[in-house]
């Protein structure tokens, strides 16, 4: 008993970004620590509201409807009335069950985060029946589709298959966190028995077919597998996951080629991040490189002003983005993803430009794909001017992307706060309170901001007794008006360049108050390839004009895979790629003329900005507001 609570201490310990390694392996210690889900507490602001929201769709997901395709493939009894869910969880399609892998993982941060027990009993249920599953198969599957696909993947029928391991890795992941957040041993029995399974198979696999087989999407099989040998320390899960390393697509990226036009984004981003893994448990410095290497050419050569990449799901060749703009840009998965490896390198590093990129995605590609009124999700963020977002339904989607949403929604306070031995890092703006436990007693910080409606921040003191040390803040990229910092209302010089973190150390006591202001900046980001192509950015958000009136698009009534059809609007009117801005001068607040003065009626809504011209003027508002309206994110702009 004491060992296993020895073992959940410290995967809970690995997860906060405290790296460590069973049986004594190298291990790599991170310059920063992220605090553990439980430490850090969403305040009434912009996040929780968004938070709640998705918590209440998550508890309204039958369990037996989860478990559906489980039940049948281990020819268990199905509990009367039940029905499988639609979408890719239809009884039909190869990757069916694969939700349930994820709806696992949020129903675990969440509890860790929040104490929700209704969560984690929901949680509980599942993999008790998942074990009843594996039991009954007699073999250790206990995976939501027939073997025999798996079968066909090793003979090299890769035509017949869709992603096997995709489905078996979102298994095997929901299982693990349950163990790491919610201390289920039960959970971990089953992950275990499961890579087993995966072990038997792949041992009889030669080199050749096991390399062929990774060129299907096979998810975060390699991080998974490694996050086993992490916490148990078994050597056989080591050698599993180095299996798992696709060295086709992970040399070049050693050697810092960029060969990723079009190759399929969210089939490889988790290799990456499996590299990650590999360098954190056995310090494998080729892998680190393998990391940075291939973050630095997605931001640099392949992104928009989003944050996000890719089209049709395929990445352009490097800085070639100007005739990629459709309505199948930015795949949600694709975000999650890339913002999961950047939290590994910002743990690294304590680099804040991956601060800065995590925020620009997190606005822009995270809060904005989530419906706010019902908490459904987009699968693409689209760029092509008149686009819309189809939102997906509660019972028949499950597109991938909806389980990367639903794990992203789960864990919004992950990325707020980290620390160091002696210094606590404010790395977002958001209401929220931090938990650190220090040698003087547990400090509280309290985060009361209206950000990104107001660039400021205001965070509060809270320690037992006077303790040093250094409040880190970071000062965004964009921040280049200057900053303002003030302590008990008394305004303090301090080194505040944009793109750092701005240090206050001293002796805190009890209620000292921080006040930081950062005025948000209007700029516009050209396309590499058309500098005329201009996205209008305020601060870390993406501003989409609205050009034509509000159209509503759901998965039911519009399929998915019709995207790449021109878009039109009522009267049959079609939109052109592009809504020239020529004669639009510049932009101004909503509320305000054009010299600055206000306006007698000021727009309610923060965050309006439109045009002087051209007549009528275009509206932009911030691309998380956007729900049904038409609108276009790239404009073309002469000077």
């Amino acid at each position: 008993m004491r060992r296993n609570f020895l073992v959940l201490i410290v995967a809970v310990l690995l997860f906060a970004g405290i790296d460590f390694c069973a049986a004594e392996k190298p291990l790599v210690n991170p310059k920063i620590q992220a605090f553990p889900l439980g430490d850090v507490k969403l305040l009434p602001g912009l996040f929780k509201r968004r938070a709640d929201v998705h918590r209440q769709y998550l508890n309204s997901i039958p369990n037996d409807s989860l478990l559906f395709p489980f039940y049948k493939e281990a020819v268990v009894r199905v509990p009367s009335g039940s029905r499988p869910l639609g979408g890719w969880e239809d009884m039909s399609v190869d990757v069916r069950g694969h939700y349930l892998g994820h709806y696992l993982s949020a129903c675990a941060r969440i509890y860790a985060a929040t104490g929700d027990t209704e969560m984690k009993a929901k949680a509980d249920q599942i993999v008790a029946e998942l074990a009843r599953c594996q039991q009954a198969n007699g073999n250790g599957y206990a995976g939501p589709t027939p073997e025999k696909i798996l079968t066909a993947l090793e003979n090299g029928r890769q035509s017949d298959v869709w992603a096997p391991y995709y489905v078996v890795h979102k298994v095997l992941m929901g299982l693990y966190e349950m163990y790491l957040y919610t201390g289920n041993e039960q959970a971990l029995r089953v992950a275990r028995g499961m890579a087993d399974y995966v072990k038997a198979r792949t041992d009889k696999l030669s080199d050749e077919v096991m390399t062929r087989s990774l060129e299907v999407e096979q998810g975060g099989m390699t991080e998974v597998l490694y996050d086993l040998y992490g916490a148990t320390g078994d050597d056989n899960y080591l050698k599993l996951a180095q299996r798992f390393e696709h060295h086709n697509f992970l040399d070049p990226l050693a050697a810092n080629k960029d060969m990723l036009g079009k190759v399929h984004a969210n089939t490889n981003i988790p290799k990456v991040y499996g590299a990650t893994r590999a360098y954190e448990l056995t310090g494998d410095k080729r892998s680190m490189d393998i990391a940075v290497n291939f973050w630095n050419m997605i931001v640099q050569a392949h992104s928009y002003a989003t944050g996000g990449s890719n089209n049709g799901e395929l990445w352009s060749e490097p800085n070639k983005l100007s005739q990629t703009l459709s309505r199948g840009n930015v795949e949600t998965c694709t975000t999650y993803n890339m913002m999961w490896l950047t939290q590994y390198l910002f743990r690294w590093t304590g680099d804040p430009k991956y601060a800065d990129y995590y925020e620009r995605n997190l606005y822009n590609g995270i809060i904005s794909i989530q419906n706010p009124t019902d908490g459904q999700f987009c699968y693409f963020t689209p760029m092509q001017a008149g686009s819309v977002k189809v939102w997906g339904t509660p019972l028949n989607s499950f597109w991938c992307c909806y389980g990367t949403a639903t794990q992203a929604f789960a864990s919004l306070a992950s990325g707020i706060y980290f620390h160091d031995a002696d210094s606590l890092y404010v790395s977002l703006f958001t209401p929220s309170e931090v938990s650190w436990r220090r040698a003087a007693g547990v400090v509280r910080l309290i985060q009361n901001t209206d950000y990104p409606e107001q660039a400021s921040t205001r965070l509060t003191v809270r320690t037992p007794a006077p303790d040093t040390f250094g409040l880190k803040i970071r000062v965004p990229w964009w921040a280049k008006k200057g900053v303002e910092v003030k302590v008990n209302q008394a305004k303090v010089e301090v080194a505040a360049a944009p793109g750092t973190f701005l240090n206050l150390t001293r002796p805190w006591k009890d209620q000292d108050v921080v006040e930081v202001s950062f005025p948000m900046s209007l700029y516009a980001e050209p396309m590499p390839d058309d500098p005329s192509l201009m996205a209008i950015m305020y601060g870390p958000l993406l501003m989409a004009g609205l050009v034509f009136e509000d159209v509503s698009f759901r998965g039911e009534s519009r399929q998915l895979d019709s995207w790449i059809e021109p878009v039109r609007l009522k009267g049959g009117r079609a939109l052109s790629p592009m809504l020239s801005l020529t004669e639009a001068g510049f932009l101004y607040p909503d509320g305000m003329n054009a010299y600055g003065e206000a306006k007698p009626e000021r727009d309610p809504i923060p965050l309006i900005l439109q045009t002087r011209a051209p007549n009528p003027p275009v509206k932009f508002i911030p691309l998380y507001r956007v729900t049904s309206q038409p609108y276009g994110i790239y404009f073309k702009v002469t000077p």
